[in-house]
């Protein structure tokens, strides 16, 4: 059985080229940046997060999660820098039934690079060793083209996609729902 991650001092991640930290105020306009994105909020039914002080109530809201043990988000960085290019993380983590949510946003500047698989592999594992899961699930926009190759490269298995589940952008969207068995991310290379 996996020991628990006791959520005493927040984790942080090394892969190849990137660096995965705790989001603090100083990045507030980086998370700007990446939410005001139209590239971005093409996808997502969100408002632009386009003040500081809007970037800086979200990072609070992330610190809350942390700190009532719902779940971890990070900021990816490359290795070597600080400036944060993007974010992903892990959330509505259902101790019940185990298992969690994940997501990944990267600013358009550093798409097209490997840095989301890189990321969300690198997430996967820790949710996997840390959390004691059985299935970690993630889900897009049908048509976000670049989400589901993360998903695929990553081993998730397409299970469903729910018909004009979401108002968008003034339209109903279909959601395809995508999830990652412990015993299927074992087996990956």
């Amino acid at each position: 059985m996996t020991v628990l991650f006791d959520f005493s001092q927040f984790p942080i991640l090394a892969t190849e080229r990137l660096t995965l930290r705790q989001i603090t105020h100083a990045d507030a306009d980086a998370i700007s940046a990446l939410f005001s994105a139209p590239e971005v909020l093409r996808f997502l039914n969100n408002p632009p997060m386009d003040t500081h002080e809007k970037a800086v109530g979200f990072i609070d809201w992330l610190a809350r999660a942390f700190e009532q043990q719902e779940g971890v988000n990070w900021g990816i960085t490359l290795t070597g820098q600080d400036q944060v290019i993007g974010m992903c993380g892990a959330y509505d983590w259902n101790r019940d039934n185990r298992h969690i949510d994940i997501g990944y946003h990267l600013l358009p500047a550093h798409w097209g690079q490997g840095y989301a698989t890189e990321a969300t592999r690198a997430i996967i594992r820790w949710c996997f060793q840390n959390l004691d899961l059985h299935r970690i699930q993630a889900d897009c926009t049908a048509g976000n083209d670049a989400s589901e190759r993360v998903m695929i490269k990553c081993g998730f298995t397409l299970e469903g996609v729910w018909r004009e589940s979401c108002w968008e952008h003034g339209r109903f969207v279909s959601i395809k729902q995508y999830g990652l068995l412990r015993r299927e991310f074992i087996d990956l290379p």
